[in-house]
This record gives structure tokens, C-alpha cells and sequence, in this order.
């Protein structure tokens, strides 16, 4: 028995390190590939090139702490976390470009209609544009509200937040309803 527990881990470590060996093989063949790639030729030009990088973490905090006041209602305390002029751009297609001042009194008015939020974060990433040195996050949620007289509903959205000087310039949303919550369930 204790022969057949040696060879058996003799084996396993035998094999355990060809499967090491074999691994870094294919990472140093699957680096060639990607270092030998040339470029794509799209059937698009975008916008922005595609030259972006991972931004600055604290981009996203600013972003998060931001929709932590709206969840809880502190709208008064948003107007710190925004420039001077702001823009956004909603789901329905309108938009808005207005002071910090009248952004917060737009948000008092609508954040009244309701008496609950719950906002759940699928994830949220910061990016840099090298090309136009601009800062974005980019965040995915699913909103669970409760309006005024007691009414449930729930949406998902996506949204893409502009940081300028550790500030929120601005965001667009787009959103898709989503089937009501089942009791417990998020």
C-alpha cells in the first residue's frame, strides 16, 4: 500500500510539473501571437481611437460616493462632487446642460417622487483616452425604486460618467426595464 502511495504521488508530481512546463510553453507561444499581431482593419472609424487605458480608481470612488447620495436622498451634498456646468444626456433622449446649482434642484425635484431606492452594482471600471486625455467611468447597476405611493419598479442601466479635475462633468445613461424584483431577490 505505502508503494502504491509513493508511486501514485511520484506520478502526479511528474505530471504536475510537465503540465508546468507545457503551460509556460503556451503562454510564451500565445505572447508571440499577440506581440506578432498587426493591426485590424475595421469596418469603422470610432470617435475616439481606441488608445485607452485603465484610470484612476478614485475616478470611480467619485462616481460611487455620488450615487451613494442619491440612493440615501442627500441631494444637497451632490453639488461638491460636480463642476460648475454639467451635461448629461438621459435615456429618453433629452439632455441637460446647466449649472451644478440647477442639476442638484432638478435631482431635489425628481428624487421626491420617491420614497426608496436600491441601487445594486453589476461593476464599474475607470478608463483613460490617451488620444484625448479625458477621463471616464463606466458603471453597469440595477436600480430598484419605490415611488411615492408605494409603486415597485426596476430597471437596468449603463452609464458613462466625464471626470474633469476630480470633478463629475457629466454622464449618459441608457436603461432597459427589468422584470419586478421577486420578494428577497435582487
Amino acid at each position: 500500500m505505502t508503494k502504491l502511495i509513493v508511486t501514485t504521488a511520484a506520478a502526479c508530481f511528474i505530471m504536475a510539473c510537465n503540465n508546468d512546463t507545457a503551460k509556460s510553453k503556451d503562454d510564451k507561444m500565445d505572447a508571440k501571437v499577440e506581440t506578432a499581431s498587426t493591426t485590424v482593419d475595421y469596418p469603422y472609424k470610432p470617435d475616439y481611437t481606441i488608445d485607452f487605458k485603465m484610470g484612476d480608481a478614485n475616478n470611480s470612488k467619485l462616481v460611487l460616493d455620488f450615487f451613494k447620495l442619491w440612493e440615501t436622498g442627500n441631494i444637497d451634498a451632490m453639488k461638491d462632487k460636480l463642476t460648475d456646468s454639467v451635461w448629461i444626456d438621459f435615456p429618453d433622449g433629452s439632455k441637460v446642460h446647466a449649472t451644478a446649482d440647477s442639476v442638484v434642484k432638478l435631482a431635489k425635484q425628481y428624487r421626491s417622487t420617491m420614497s426608496k431606492i436600491d441601487i445594486k452594482l453589476d461593476t464599474w471600471i475607470p478608463i483613460h483616452s490617451n488620444d484625448k486625455n479625458e477621463d471616464w467611468v463606466l458603471v453597469w447597476e440595477k436600480d430598484y425604486t419605490t415611488d411615492a405611493k408605494g409603486k415597485l419598479d426596476s430597471i437596468r442601466t449603463h452609464s458613462y460618467w466625464q471626470v474633469k479635475n476630480n470633478k463629475i462633468a457629466g454622464w449618459s445613461e441608457f436603461q432597459q426595464k427589468l422584470a419586478a424584483p421577486m420578494p428577497g431577490k435582487k
